[in-house]
C-alpha cells in the first residue's frame, strides 16, 4: 500500500498491511541527522528537507507540520514562563470580553478576514504538501477549536484568577472565539478538498496538569465546549475525523471531548492515570471507533527505556487496539534531545514487522510498560 493509502484505509476500518506510523515531532539536529543517516552539517544545509528525509527513513506514512531544529544546541521548541506576565491583571481578560461585539454578525464583520484566512492556510498547505511529497500531511490546526489556552497571552496567574472572578468574560471570550473559529474552519474546508488532504484533523488544547484538568469541568461544560461543539461541526459535517491533543490526566473530560466531536486523541501520560483500554470503550456521535494517535512515552519509555522498553510499549498500544484498530504510532509529545534515537527506530522496526491481517497471540498487556520507568 501507499503511505495515503494506508492512512486512508486505517481511518475507514479497512484492511491494511501494517499500522500506519506518524512523525514530525522530534527535536535535536543531532538526533535527526542520526536518524536520516546523514552528518549533523549535512542536516543543517536544508532542515526542513531533511527532518522529512530522516522521517522518510524511518518509514512514517504521514507528518504533522514538523518541528525543524536549525541550531545544533537547541533543546526545546516554545516555552510558557510565568515571569513574562507578571504586569498582567485578570481585569486585563475582564476589559478585553467587555469589548466583544454583541452578536456573531458584528464579531464576522469586523473581526473576521477570510481573504487572510485564504492566504495562509493555501500557503501552508502547499508548503507541506509540496515538501513531504509522498508522505501525507496530518493537518494540525490548534486554533480549529474554541481558544481554551488563554494563559498563552495572559499567564497562568491572571488567566486563572479571571476564571474565579470573571467566570462570564472568559465564557464570553470563548463564544467569541467559537464564532471566529467555526467559520475559519468552513474557508479552511475548502481548502482541504482542494489539496486531497486525508480526512483527520489534529487539534486540541492542553487543558489539564498532571493531577486533573486546570479548571472545573462543570465551568467548561458550560462555557468552553458548546462553543469547541460549535466550531468543529464542519469538520464533522465533512467527514474529517477530529483527535485531541491529550497533556496530564484528561481522564475526567473524555467524555466532554466526545461530546464536543471529537473521535480520537493523541498524547497519553500513562503516569498521570490515562488509559488507552478506557478510551478505546468509548463512542462518538455516530457510533465511531476511538482513533488512538500516539502511545510513545516521551516522559518515560523513550528518554529512559532501552529498545525492549520500547517495543512492549508498542505491543501494548496494539493490545489495547485489539490488534491495531484505529492506530496510528505516534509519540506522546515532541522528543527530547535526550531520546536516544535508536529507541524511536526500534519501535517503528518493531510496528513494521507486525502484520495486522494476521492478528497477535500472547499475554494480554494492561499495564503500560512506562509505568515501570523512572526517570533518571
Amino acid at each position: 500500500m501507499t503511505r495515503k493509502a494506508r492512512l486512508l484505509a486505517q481511518l475507514a476500518g479497512d484492511d491494511i498491511d501494517r499500522v500506519p506510523i506518524v512523525g514530525g515531532w522530534s527535536l535535536g539536529a543531532r538526533n535527526l541527522a542520526a536518524l536520516g543517516g546523514m552528518t549533523v552539517e549535512a542536516y543543517l544545509t536544508d532542515p526542513l528537507a531533511h527532518v522529512i528525509a530522516a522521517n522518510r527513513r524511518q518509514g512514517v506514512d504521514g507528518m504533522v507540520p514538523p518541528i525543524i531544529p536549525q541550531d545544533v544546541d537547541a533543546i526545546r521548541a516554545g516555552s510558557l514562563q510565568e515571569e513574562g506576565f507578571t504586569e498582567l491583571e485578570p481585569e486585563a481578560i475582564l476589559h478585553r470580553a467587555e469589548a466583544i461585539p454583541d452578536s456573531a454578525d458584528e464579531i464576522l464583520r469586523t473581526r473576521f478576514d477570510a481573504a487572510a484566512v485564504d492566504a495562509e492556510f493555501r500557503e501552508h498547505f502547499s508548503r507541506m504538501t509540496g515538501a513531504m511529497d509522498d508522505i501525507a500531511l496530518v493537518p494540525t490546526i490548534w486554533a480549529a477549536p474554541a481558544n481554551f489556552s488563554l494563559y498563552f497571552t495572559y499567564g497562568y496567574v491572571a488567566f486563572l484568577s479571571a476564571v474565579a472572578l470573571y467566570p462570564e468574560a472568559v465564557a464570553r471570550i470563548y463564544w467569541e472565539d467559537g464564532i471566529l473559529s467555526r467559520e475559519r474552519n468552513h474557508h479552511i474546508i475548502r481548502l482541504w478538498k482542494e489539496f486531497d488532504l486525508i480526512p483527520l484533523l489534529f487539534t486540541g488544547d492542553d487543558i489539564c496538569t498532571n493531577d486533573g484538568p486546570m479548571v472545573q469541568p462543570a465551568f467548561l461544560r458550560d462555557a468552553y465546549w458548546p462553543h469547541v461543539a460549535r466550531a468543529l461541526e464542519p469538520y464533522r459535517e465533512a467527514g474529517i475525523r477530529c483527535i485531541h491533543h491529550c497533556d496530564g490526566n484528561v481522564m475526567p473530560l473524555v467524555d466532554d471531548m466526545v461530546a464536543a466531536g471529537f473521535t480520537g486523541f493523541q498524547g497519553f501520560q500513562y503516569e498521570c492515570g490515562v488509559d488507552i483500554y478506557d478510551l478505546r470503550t468509548r463512542r462518538g456521535p455516530d457510533g465511531e471507533e476511538m482513533l488512538i494517535m500516539g502511545g510513545l512515552s516521551v516522559t518515560r519509555t523513550l528518554p529512559f527505556g532501552t529498545p525492549d522498553d520500547v517495543r512492549r510499549e508498542v505491543d501494548y498500544c496494539l493490545d489495547a487496539t485489539d490488534g491495531g484498530r484505529g492506530f496510528l504510532l505516534f509519540t506522546s509529545n515532541v522528543t527530547g534531545v535526550e531520546v536516544p534515537p535508536a529507541n524511536l527506530e526500534a519501535a517503528y522496526r518493531h510496528l513494521t514487522a507486525y502484520d495486522p491481517r494476521v492478528g497477535r497471540t500472547g499475554e494480554k498487556i494492561v499495564t503500560p510498560p512506562a509505568l515501570g520507568i523512572e526517570p533518571g
